[in-house]
This record gives C-alpha cells, sequence and structure tokens, in this order.
C-alpha cells in the first residue's frame, strides 16, 4: 500500500495539477499514460467527430466471460467485485496503468443506527439546489440503497485491514446542508485528530480482493473500442485493443457495465457539450477520462441527458500573467480558495454571497470581467477559518475529535495553522501567486489595480467591514458566522478559477443503470454507471452532500453486477 500513502509535498506546485485526479471523485484515475491515442490506430478509419462510430476493427483474440467492466476506477471495481463475489467470471479493462486511487469521502445514508436522515428532506432540498431538473427516482434510489453498499464494503475490506470512520460533523446551518453520510476508509489504525496516511488505498485493496481472493482478471492498458450487440440491440460483449494494438472481442455472457469517468480530458466533448462550465478553468485533474463509456453507448442507442455537468473546484491560484487556454492548466491547486472569505472582481467590486458551495463560487468569478475573482483575507484568518467550520474536502481547521476526516486531504497531514501556513500559504508567496501586504493600498498595487480600482476597492473593504460588524449581510445575504472583516495587517489576496475534476452529465438510464434509448426502452445487456450515468447533476455539482458522488457511483454500480446476475 505504499503507494497510496500521501505525505507532505506530495502536491506542491504544479504537480498539483496531474494529481488532482489521485485525489478526486468517482473514478477519476490518477495521472498516467494514456494510451488510447496509439490504441485507435488500429481503426480502419478513423472517426471525424466524438459522435462517428469507428469502423469496428479486425478481431485477433476472443475471450468469454460472463461479466466485462469498463473502467477500473469506484464504479468498475466495485462492479467487478460484487460480480466476482456471485461467482460471475468477470474481467475489467482498464485502458491505464492501474485502478484509479479514490478520495477519502464516501457518501452513504442511514447506515449508522445513531445517525439517521429523512430521505424526502434531502431530496427536496437536491431538486432545489440542482436546478430542479435532477431525476429524483435516482437520488431515492441512491439514498435507500446506499447503505446496503457501503455495510457490503466495510464487510468485504475490514478483513484486509481497513476501518471506516464516519464523518458527521457539520454547521448547524439549514444552508449549508450537510446530511450525516459520510465514510473515509483507512488502512491500518484510524488517527481522528490526523494524520492519516492511510487514506485514499480502498479502491487498490477492492482490487486486490478482485484478483488475489476472487479469482478476477484486470486487463491494463487496454482501452475499449465499442460495444457488441446481437440483431435485438442486447449488448453482448466489447471490443478493445491492448497496448500492443491487438484487438480483442470481450464476450459476456450476462452483461457490459460502462464506468469510464466522464469526458474531462476530451477538449471536442468538454467544447460542444460543457463549455460554460470548464472554460474558465486554470487546472484540470482529467488525464484519461475521454469520454469512450459515453461515445459507446450512444453509438449502441443510449441518450445524452441534456446538460453539460462539471465538478470544478473553486481552488485553482493563477499567476500574474495567466491566461486561460484550451488544456486547462497553468494554473496551482489552492485548498484556502474554497473559504468564504471576501470576494472582488478586477475592479474591486463585491459580487455574490461568498458562501456558496464550489462550482457556484466559481462561476460566479467566472462571469465577472476576466472570468476570476481576488479572495481577500486579513491576519486574523485563522480565527475566521475556525468560525467557517467549512465541511467535507474544504475542511481547514479540526472538527470534534471522531466526527470528521481531520486531515488535510491532499497530504493527509494533519490539520492545524502551522500545516496551513506552511503547505499552503508559504509556497504561493514564495512564487508570487499568492499576494501580501501591510496595507490596503500596497495589495491593490500587488493586485494590478490602478487608481480608480483601488478607491473602488478600498471602498467595498470598508462596507463589507461594516456589515461583518452588524452580522447582517443586507447586500447578498450571507450567514454572519461567515462574515469575516479585513482589518488587521497583515493583508492577503490571491486569484481564483476553477479547477476541473470530472465531467458529471451522462447517459440516461434507468435505477438499475440501464441505458435507455428514445423510445424508453432498455438496452438489453449495458449498464452505465458513474460520471458516465446521468440523472444525479445534468448542469451543476451543489457540493451540499460530503462524498455523494462517490457514494452514489459504488452503490450503482453494485446495483448493475446484481441486476445484470439476477441477484438481490
Amino acid at each position: 500500500m505504499e503507494k497510496n500513502l500521501s505525505r507532505r509535498g506530495f502536491l506542491t506546485g504544479s504537480a498539483a495539477a496531474g494529481a488532482l485526479a489521485a485525489l478526486g471523485l468517482a473514478g477519476c484515475s490518477p495521472a498516467k499514460t494514456d494510451t488510447s491515442a496509439s490504441n485507435s490506430s488500429k481503426n480502419a478509419k478513423q472517426a471525424t467527430s466524438w459522435r462517428d462510430k469507428p469502423e469496428m476493427p479486425s478481431i485477433d483474440e476472443t475471450v468469454d466471460v460472463d461479466i466485462v467492466v469498463v473502467g477500473g476506477g469506484n464504479g468498475g471495481i466495485v462492479a467487478a467485485t460484487t460480480a466476482a463475489q456471485n461467482g460471475a467470471k468477470t474481467v475489467v479493462l482498464e485502458k491505464a496503468g492501474q485502478v484509479a486511487m479514490a478520495r477519502e469521502a464516501i457518501g452513504a445514508l442511514n447506515a449508522e443506527a445513531d445517525h439517521q436522515e429523512d430521505v424526502p428532506t434531502l431530496l427536496n432540498h437536491a431538486n432545489q439546489v440542482e436546478s430542479g431538473d435532477a431525476n429524483m427516482l435516482m437520488y431515492k434510489t441512491w439514498a435507500e440503497k446506499s447503505g446496503e453498499m457501503i455495510t457490503w464494503m466495510k464487510e468485504t475490506l475490514e478483513p484486509k485491514g481497513m476501518c471506516f470512520p464516519f464523518e458527521w460533523h457539520a454547521p448547524s446551518d439549514p444552508h449549508a446542508y450537510y446530511p450525516a453520510m459520510c465514510y473515509n476508509p483507512i488502512m491500518g489504525e484510524y488517527n481522528p485528530d490526523g494524520p492519516n496516511y492511510g487514506a485514499y488505498a480502498h479502491l487498490e485493496v477492492l482490487a486486490d480482493v478482485f484478483t488475489n481472493d476472487l479469482g478476477g482478471e484486470i486487463r491494463f492498458n487496454t482501452t475499449a473500442q465499442q460495444l457488441i450487440q446481437d440483431e435485438s440491440g442486447k449488448v453482448t460483449g466489447v471490443v478493445a485493443l491492448d497496448q500492443d494494438g491487438k484487438a480483442i472481442q470481450f464476450n459476456a455472457a450476462k452483461g457490459v457495465i460502462v464506468c469510464t469517468g466522464g469526458y474531462g480530458a476530451n477538449t471536442e466533448m468538454l467544447d460542444e457539450l460543457a463549455p460554460g462550465n470548464t472554460k474558465w478553468c486554470g487546472l484540470t485533474s482529467a488525464t484519461t477520462e475521454t469520454g469512450d463509456g459515453i461515445k459507446m453507448a450512444l453509438w449502441a442507442g443510449a441518450q445524452l441527458e441534456a446538460g453539460g455537468a462539471a465538478m470544478i473546484w473553486n481552488r485553482a491560484i493563477l499567476p500574474d500573467g495567466f491566461e486561460f487556454n484550451d488544456d486547462r492548466m497553468g494554473g496551482d491547486i489552492f485548498l484556502p480558495g474554497s473559504q468564504p472569505f471576501l470576494h472582488v472582481n478586477i475592479n474591486g467590486e463585491r459580487f455574490m454571497n461568498e458562501d456558496q458551495c464550489y462550482p457556484m463560487s466559481y462561476a460566479a468569478g467566472a462571469n465577472q470581467p476576466g472570468h476570476y475573482s481576488w479572495i481577500v483575507w486579513d491576519g486574523d484568518y485563522w480565527e475566521d477559518i475556525q468560525k467557517f467550520d467549512t465541511g467535507g474536502c474544504s475542511r481547514l481547521v479540526p472538527a470534534p475529535s471522531g466526527t470528521a476526516f481531520n486531515a488535510d486531504v491532499y497530504d493527509c497531514e494533519q490539520i492545524t495553522k502551522e500545516h496551513l501556513d506552511s503547505f499552503w500559504l508559504q509556497p504561493r508567496l514564495e512564487n508570487g501567486s499568492l499576494k501580501k501586504a501591510d496595507t490596503l493600498d500596497e495589495l491593490a498595487k500587488a493586485m494590478g489595480f490602478d487608481a480608480d480600482q483601488t478607491a473602488t476597492f478600498k471602498q467595498t473593504i470598508a462596507h463589507y467591514n461594516e456589515l461583518a460588524d452588524a452580522g447582517v449581510d443586507t447586500d447578498f445575504g450571507k450567514p454572519a458566522y461567515r462574515l469575516s472583516d479585513v482589518k488587521t495587517a497583515p493583508f492577503y489576496a490571491a486569484r481564483i478559477a476553477g479547477a476541473l475534476l470530472v465531467t458529471i452529465h451522462g447517459v440516461i438510464t434507468d435505477v438499475n443503470s440501464q441505458p435507455l434509448r428514445e423510445d424508453g426502452t432498455v438496452i438489453d445487456g449495458l449498464y452505465v454507471c458513474g460520471n458516465d450515468q446521468g440523472g444525479f447533476y445534468p448542469h451543476n455539482y451543489p457540493s451540499n452532500f460530503t462524498g455523494i458522488n462517490a457514494g452514489r457511483t459504488a452503490t450503482f454500480a453494485r446495483i448493475a453486477a446484481k441486476h445484470a446476475l439476477g441477484v438481490k
């Protein structure tokens, strides 16, 4: 497990961009060599658009199994292990060279007797904050089945030395609706106050169970090309290319389960399907997620849901002279960017309630001049952050011992002010992306403001301080406990833009993860899960439920495997 154990310094500087996927959500793979370009050379005719189905390559080898799983991440490894435990001969096709590393949080409801959530309350909240057009049948299925999933995972992995601390601490604020639902698998003993170097290991341990204990097979550097269908349209297998370009036909007697992580690394698909969500990102963690699963499902007759959602963090810090680009690179990861400090635009104006979940805060800044915003705070930042008490992966202060994951999600070290200063602030001060000054005039100069912008900026600060003193945000309605004045030197500022994790709108399925044709009929033999599956967030990802994407991915992957095999 040594390669999964994070250490101080793992994600500093530009290395953070490639490593984001290792700590991301829902089946993102860590930075690896993408073999898809060379593998596709075997196709007789190259497609001119991602929507065009390529010609089938000539087959070099045929393999017969019960279940084929395409993708070795949060969905694929769960589905494969479930299938193998039920006696199915199962193979996983993974285009990268190793299974994905998983984030530390898995959202699952009502598996703890002392922490029960009301499902209708959660459904109604989700529908309100997710544009009103999410599929509530999908949410209801996750809410009712996720407890079984996490219980199964614990029973499977605890004999291997893993434990499953349950995170339930959250602010007592209905605006920040964080139901008790998050599990943080740890290899070895859990330290409730941090550090916890054994996080991010559960997929590798689960893969070990699948291959060594259950006799399953994972074929790495093997890229699925397209599905095989019989005359009725039933999916009976998949054709893939291995790293040598050999075309292998995998016949699946029971079903094909697709979970390839979305299309975050496919610029063509991003530009067509999600330009507004992803255009103004300064970082991306997508590496091998080039839309393979979605494309294959569409070629087989499935529908892509309307929308264009992506998970985007508000924590890309931009250097001086940064210009947005098609590669969505050039910035640096900056966890404090997700704190609800004051934000101003390039004219020095405040423009939003900063107490928003990650993508909403990002979107508000992206709609300002220059497509980013400045986050501003003062020398009392540690006291302010303690008061903010943010949840999930934005947490920067310890929660009461044993109630939350009290370790930095990027290097798994204990959360302290010293850690914040040395790991997050000092390196960015040294490279100049974080500005620091003893006066607001000096800070405005460091931010590149002219005289008019400086005057507006200082007026904004003065007014914001008045709101903080009064404890009422009459401008945008930020809760009082997340108002923080800017009075105490030194003063800080940083340009903040988006950090793209993954895309999250996908193929329309039923609650069994079977894709639907336009006439509403299911495509037999095919299942689509994870970030390839639609229904949860057609337009945005409001992170009101910690760990929900990893949780829903695992839940529906397990549902898919069981349905394909006809087991309860």
